[in-house]
C-alpha cells in the first residue's frame, strides 16, 4: 500500500505554513512535507489490511442481513417503495400501497430493486444488501484516504473503528436511505478534502458523483452540505493584512471557488439528479413537491406543529446521540480532542485534520439547527473522526504515551461495561436454572412493556448458553482492553476493543435480532390472515406499512360506518376495536390469528370480519 501523499499544493491552494485564521503566507513557501516513505511493516499492514477489512465486513454486515423479518416502521415502508418497482409500479415515483407517495429520492430504492430482479426476488436481503454494500465501500474510502495522508496503520485503524461503531453498523444493515446519502457526501468530501490539497481536477469527478449521488440518496443536503464545508475552507483563508490595506479583493483567497468549475459541476449535478426531479414533479404534481421538497427539506427546520413532521428534539438531543452513536469509540475522543489543542498552533490550513475538523462541524451544526433530529443524520461525520482516531491511534501508539486522566476514562469506563456485562451474563444463567427473574421485573411493568418483555424471553429460553459465552467474552476482552491503555499498549488495547465489539456485533445480528424479530414482525400476523380468508382486506382507520408489505398487494383504508355496506375483512387497533358500540358486534367478529398480540410502536392490530349472515 503506496503511503506517500497526493503531489505538493500549487501556490493558489492552502500551504503548511498558514496558521489558521492567520494571514496567507507568500506563493513561494514550501508546502506541508510529504510523510516519510511506507516501511516494510506498513507495507505489510496494507496488504493484509484490504482482506481483514472485507472479512471483518462481511461476518458482521453481511452475514444474516435475510435471517430476520421486517419488525419496525422504517424498513417496510422503504420496502413497500423497491416491492412496487419491482411489480410494475414505476421506477420514478412509485407509491406505496398504489396511493402514498415515497417521502425519499429513489435511489436506495433503485438499488433494492436492481438487487431484487438479479436475485429473482424482492426480500428483506436484497432490500438490505444496499445498505451493507456502501458500508462497505464508505469503510475502504476510509481506509485508503488515511493511508494516503498518514499510513497504512493509521488507515486500518481508522476503517475498523468505522465498521464497529455502532451507528455505523445499524445504518449498514437497516433498509433505509440512510447510508446511501452517507456514502455520496462521504465520497464529495474526501474528493473535497484532496482537490483542497492538489488542487487536480481529477478530484472533482469524485465530488460532483458524490453531489449527485446524495441529491438522489435523500435531497438537497448532498449540495448543502458539501457546499458549506467549500465556503468554509474560503472563510479560513481570511487576511488580516488585507483588511489593514483595505484591500478587499483580497481578504479571501476566493482560489478554490474558481477552480472548483462551479458552473460545469452544477450543470451535470442538474442534467442527472435534476432529471428525475423534474419528471417526478410531472408525475407528482404539488402534492410531490410538498412532500420532497417542502416536508423533507424545508419544516424539517421549523419547530411547530402547524408544518407536521416528527422526531422534534431539543438542543442537548444531538450531542447525546453523537456520543451514544460513536460508541464504543466515544470514550476515546476526550483524549484526542486534547492531543488536537495541544498541537493547535501546528494546525494549517493544509493540514488534513483541519478539513476534518470542519467536516464533522459542517455536518453536527447543520442537522443540530434543524428542529428534526434523529441520531442517524449525523452519519456522514462518522468517516471524518473515524479517520482522526486513525490519526491519533498511531500517534499514541508511536510514543507509547497515556495521561493518567485519559487511562482513569479508559478504566472506569470499559470496568463499568465489563460489570454490566458480567452481572448480565449471570442473570441469564440464573433464568436458565429457573430463577423467576423476569417475573419479578413483569410485575412492575406496564402492560405494553410486558409485551416486549415476551420476546426477550424468548431470546433468553433459546440462546440462553451463546448469550453468556458471548458476554464473558466480551468481559474478558474489556479488561484486557483497559489493561492495555493503561499500560500505552495501544495496538493490543484497540485489538481488544475491536474484537469485543466485533463479538457483540455477530451476537446481535444472528442470535438476538432473529427472536426479537419474529415476535414483532408482521408477517406472522398477515399470513395467518391470508390462510383465514381470501377475500380483500381493509384497514380501517389504520395503515400499516409491515402488514402491506407482507401481504405482497395493496390493502386500501376504509374510515367509513360499520354497516351492511362496509367490508368484509378488516384490519384495526385493538383499542379501536374496543371502543366500538356494541351493536357493531352484531355485524363483525374479532377473529384469534397467530401473531395479533405483536406490536409495534405500542400499536396491537387485530382482523375482524363479518358475521355469517351480518
Amino acid at each position: 500500500m503506496d503511503d506517500q501523499n497526493d503531489p505538493p499544493a500549487p501556490s493558489n491552494g492552502p500551504t503548511a505554513s498558514e496558521p489558521v485564521g492567520a494571514p496567507a503566507a507568500p506563493a513561494d513557501v514550501a508546502p506541508a512535507p510529504a510523510p516519510a516513505p511506507p516501511t516494510e511493516t506498513h507495507r505489510l499492514i496494507g496488504l493484509a489490511a484490504l482482506p481483514l477489512l472485507i472479512f471483518l465486513w462481511a461476518i458482521t454486515n453481511l452475514w444474516g442481513i435475510g435471517a430476520y423479518p421486517f419488525h419496525t416502521k422504517g424498513e417496510p415502508r422503504e420496502g413497500l417503495v423497491v416491492w412496487e418497482m419491482t411489480h410494475d409500479g414505476g421506477w420514478i415515483l412509485p407509491r406505496r400501497n398504489g396511493t402514498e407517495l415515497p417521502s425519499k429520492p429513489p435511489l436506495f430504492h433503485w438499488l433494492g430493486a436492481a438487487t431484487s430482479l438479479a436475485r429473482g426476488t424482492t426480500d428483506e436481503w436484497s432490500i438490505r444488501f444496499p445498505s451493507a454494500a456502501l458500508s462497505l465501500a464508505g469503510i475502504l474510502m476510509v481506509f485508503f484516504a488515511g493511508t494516503a495522508l498518514w499510513n497504512s496503520r493509521a488507515g486500518l485503524v481508522a476503517g475498523l473503528s468505522l465498521l464497529t461503531t455502532f451507528e455505523w453498523s445499524r445504518a449498514a444493515t437497516n433498509a433505509r436511505v440512510d447510508m446511501t446519502l452517507a456514502f455520496g457526501l462521504e465520497a464529495a468530501f474526501l474528493s473535497l478534502l484532496f482537490f483542497w490539497r492538489s488542487r487536480h481536477p481529477r478530484w472533482l469527478i469524485g465530488m460532483y458523483f458524490g453531489i449527485t449521488w446524495a441529491v438522489l440518496g435523500k435531497g438537497p443536503v448532498g449540495i448543502a452540505l458539501p457546499g458549506a464545508v467549500a465556503l468554509i475552507l474560503v472563510l479560513l483563508t481570511f487576511r488580516v493584512q488585507a483588511v489593514r490595506q483595505f484591500a478587499w479583493a483580497n481578504v479571501f483567497d476566493l482560489s478554490l471557488l474558481r477552480d472548483l468549475r462551479l458552473v460545469w459541476g452544477g450543470i451535470a449535478v442538474v442534467l442527472i439528479a435534476g432529471s428525475w426531479y423534474g419528471l417526478a414533479l410531472l408525475n407528482g404534481g404539488s402534492a410531490f413537491f410538498r412532500k420532497q421538497i417542502l416536508a423533507e427539506n424545508l419544516f424539517t427546520f421549523v419547530d411547530s406543529a402547524d408544518f407536521g413532521g416528527g422526531h422534534r428534539h431539543g438542543p442537548f438531543y444531538m450531542p447525546g446521540q453523537l456520543a451514544l452513536g460513536l460508541l464504543p469509540w466515544t470514550i476515546f475522543l476526550p483524549g484526542l480532542v486534547a492531543r488536537l489543542w495541544r498541537e493547535r498552533s501546528k494546525l494549517t490550513l493544509s493540514d488534513p485534520r483541519v478539513y476534518l475538523l470542519v467536516w464533522v462541524g459542517v455536518v453536527f451544526t447543520f442537522f443540530e439547527i434543524a428542529a428534526s433530529k434523529r441520531g442517524v443524520y449525523l452519519l456522514s461525520l462518522y468517516p471524518a473522526v473515524a479517520m482522526l482516531l486513525g490519526w491519533w491511534w498511531h500517534e499514541q501508539a508511536h510514543q507509547r504515551t497515556a495521561f493518567e486522566w485519559q487511562a482513569t476514562i479508559v478504566r472506569w469506563t470499559v470496568g463499568i461495561l465489563g460489570a454490566v456485562l458480567v452481572v448480565a451474563a449471570l442473570a441469564i444463567l440464573a433464568h436458565t436454572f429457573g430463577a423467576p427473574l423476569l417475573e419479578k421485573i413483569r410485575s412492575h411493568l406496564e402492560p405494553q412493556e410486558q409485551q416486549d418483555l415476551t420476546a426477550i424471553r424468548a431470546v433468553l429460553d433459546h440462546q440462553a448458553w451463546t448469550l453468556i459465552a458471548a458476554l464473558t467474552a466480551m468481559a474478558i476482552l474489556l479488561w484486557g482492553t483497559a489493561r492495555a491503555t493503561a499500560a500505552a499498549r495501544w495496538w493490543l488495547g484497540f485489538s481488544t476493543l475491536t474484537t469485543c465489539v466485533i463479538v457483540g456485533l455477530m451476537t446481535t445480528r444472528l442470535v438476538v435480532l432473529p427472536e426479537i424479530a419474529l415476535h414483532q414482525t408482521r408477517r406472522e400476523f398477515i399470513t395467518a390472515v391470508r390462510e383465514m380468508t381470501n377475500g380483500p382486506l381493509s384497514f380501517y382507520k389504520t395503515f400499516d406499512y409491515g402488514v402491506v408489505y407482507y401481504s405482497q398487494g395493496h390493502i386500501p383504508v376504509y374510515d367509513g360506518p360499520l354497516d351492511e355496506t362496509s367490508p368484509e375483512n378488516l384490519i384495526m387497533d385493538h383499542d379501536e376495536w374496543e371502543a366500538l358500540p356494541d351493536d357493531v358486534g352484531a355485524i363483525y367478529k374479532r377473529a384469534a390469528v397467530r401473531g395479533d398480540s405483536n406490536v409495534i410502536d405500542h400499536q396491537q392490530l387485530v382482523f375482524v370480519r363479518r358475521r355469517a349472515g351480518g
